[in-house]
């Protein structure tokens, strides 16, 4: 039986920082009293943003198929504890309403940090995610050795927060179309446009409360139990385990925070990502300078 190939990565990335992007990584790599290192992965407000999704969309899947299904028993249930199909209509529009405002807030976050901060995030597709997800269909059938090393976000995740987005715009247009069918009708077809929404509404939220149920579910509970979103940590370990990538972005940027000149071009040695010489160690809280020198150019004064 033919041995597995080694894929190999792309040998040298390379990215420019400036002192605030520094600075960010230092705080984001801590110590607990016990001595294990952990990555603040998800700041507060993310934190916070990921609830209030959360309780928006169950109020919304709980309410909405309540009405589809209010013959059923979940359904009846649901109803007679909210007093009523037109208590669960006006709940399922508040609902709606803040997931609306939330959605909002999240546009003007991601305008701010493009156009003001000139970061454009890690949740933009790029190229590398096909190349990573060949590799790991060609991991998992055996044909190569090592599994597609991943930065901040991986394809699937990527992929889910797209799905997620497309999901939220058709859910909300919809939405708005069977609100105001009066007004809607006045530049639309009545005939067709309300019933053409109602069942758009209705077959994409089935669609994304199944795959909340079963990819996101499965993925973030039943595969590894991932807390991270709500407590905002993830140990060091499970970073060179699920985001490598990002790790050594994150222990190479601290340990260039003492430079006198920006932006600075950092290097990460694909290959020797795991190699604990390429990468910053950080003991007692504080980044001890371990780099290896092929990893940072700059002039450092």
């Amino acid at each position: 039986m033919p041995k597995p190939k080694t894929e190999k990565s792309p040998t040298v990335i390379k990215q420019n920082i400036f002192y605030r992007d520094a600075a960010e990584a230092a705080k984001r790599l801590r110590v607990s009293s016990i001595g294990i290192r952990y990555v603040i992965r998800f700041s507060l407000g993310q934190r916070i943003e990921h609830i209030a999704l959360l309780l928006s969309f169950t109020v919304l899947a709980l309410t909405g198929l309540a009405q589809s299904y209010y013959d059923s028993l979940p359904g009846g249930l649901i109803l007679t504890l909210l007093g009523g199909i037109d208590t669960s209509r006006q709940v399922h529009h508040v609902a709606s309403f803040f997931l609306g405002i939330q959605s909002l807030y999240h546009i003007a976050i991601f305008v701010d940090g493009a156009f003001v901060h000139r970061r454009f995030g890690k949740m933009l597709p790029a190229w590398r995610d096909v190349t990573d997800a060949v590799q790991l269909m060609k991991f998992n059938a055996g044909l190569v050795s090592r599994r597609p090393i991943f930065d901040r976000f991986n394809f699937e995740q990527k992929a889910e927060y797209w799905a997620l987005v497309l999901g939220i715009f058709i859910m909300g247009l919809t939405g708005m179309m069977q609100m105001f069918p009066a007004q809607l009708t006045l530049i639309l077809p009545a005939g067709w446009v309300i019933p053409v929404s109602r069942t758009l509404h209705f077959w994409q939220a089935v669609l994304m409360v199944l795959a909340v149920l079963t990819w996101h579910f499965y993925h973030t509970v039943l595969k590894k139990l991932n807390l991270s979103i709500f407590n905002g940590k993830m140990t060091v370990e499970q970073m060179k385990e699920e985001h490598p990538l990002e790790l050594a972005y994150l222990e190479q940027a601290s340990a260039a925070i003492e430079n006198k000149r920006w932006p600075l071009e950092i290097e990460i040695q694909a290959e020797n990502i795991y190699d604990a010489e390429s990468i910053t160690r950080i003991e007692n809280g504080n980044a001890d300078e371990v780099v290896s020198k092929n990893h940072i150019e700059g002039s450092v004064e």
